[in-house]
């Protein structure tokens, strides 16, 4: 992971496992002490110390993102959201390479993951099995009980046709999931988009690797959505669309794109463009390099474990 140039663009896929993380106080006092204070603020407010791993995770990963991809200095980083809650890069740029750079960013179970694109919106969502994030596992009878009204027929007959095991359709049932979530998040409007307006097809039988959507009853062409499993019992979904689609009350977001109405052979390129697959990184990789020397001097010197609730 090294500062890329100023004339190249890598669509990044980073994911963090931070089940195993188990920072010492020096070395979360380190790490909080690089987020500005308004980004502090929310990490703190949650309860249990697994919420707050993945909350300053997700914000190391959107600011290792935007140096590397943008090569904008750490202190001089201002992310923003959206009304949607979208997160953004506010920090004006001089950037031709990535006329629309964005990101996306989610943590569920095990995973905290990221995606960028330089010219097209991106959306990422990752699904975990249900007992990690419920405490216990549902059938996907009782699931589809509770979520039955945010699923079309169709998609509800995929996930039952998944496979002959449970597993099987559980499997497919968190990759809808996924792709929904994706989806809404890449336009921007988050919770207020009705998600049983939106159904999605594979491209090839399950299990796939892309998918497509329709809205309404109507195919979007100039959506792609990639799909992987991760670390075994996660699946992730990465939505690439066109910056037109963007959902933006304040305009905040909107007006950072360079390139915001693009034509269909742009965005047809673009979406075709290679799909990166997610790149495991450890903490010490969302830093920026400036931080590393004093970062694994600290956590090489240990100290008392975090007196936060677990």
């Amino acid at each position: 992971m090294g500062m890329q140039g100023q004339e190249e663009f890598k669509a990044l896929r980073w994911a963090v496992n931070t089940t195993n993380w188990d920072p010492k106080d020096k070395e979360w006092d380190f790490l909080l002490g690089l987020l500005p204070e308004s980004e502090r603020t929310p990490v703190m407010r949650f309860k249990f110390m697994d919420d707050k791993k993945r909350a300053i995770v997700s914000r190391l990963l959107q600011r290792r993102c935007v140096e590397e991809n943008i090569g904008i200095l750490w202190e001089d980083i201002d992310i923003k959201r959206t009304k949607g809650r979208k997160p953004f890069l506010a920090t004006k740029t001089n950037c031709t390479y990535a006329p629309n750079f964005n990101f996306n960013v989610s943590h569920e179970g095990d995973y905290v993951v990221l995606a960028s694109e330089p010219m097209l919106v991106c959306g990422v969502d990752v699904a975990a099995p249900g007992q990690l994030r419920r405490g216990k596992m549902q059938t996907i009878a009782e699931i589809k009980q509770t979520f039955q009204s945010s699923f079309t027929q169709m998609e509800w007959h995929t996930i039952f046709e998944a496979g002959a095991e449970e597993s099987d359709k559980l499997e497919c049932f968190r990759c809808h999931w996924s792709l929904k979530e994706a989806f809404v998040k890449a336009r921007g409007d988050g919770i207020a988009f009705e998600l049983n307006r939106c159904e999605f097809e594979f491209d090839t039988p399950w299990p796939a690797q892309t998918a497509r959507v329709s809205v309404d009853g109507v195919q979007l062409e100039h959506w792609l959505f990639s799909i992987q499993r991760l670390g075994g019992d996660h699946w992730v979904s990465v939505a690439r669309g066109p910056p037109s689609d963007v959902i933006d009350a304040n305009g905040e977001f909107k007006a950072t794109f360079k390139k915001a109405n693009m034509s269909a052979s742009e965005i047809t390129e673009q979406l075709n463009s290679p799909w990166p697959t997610f790149e495991m990184v450890g903490i010490g990789n969302l830093l920026s390099p400036s931080h590393v020397a004093e970062y694994d001097a600290i956590v090489a010197s240990g100290g008392a474990p975090l007196g936060f609730d677990t």
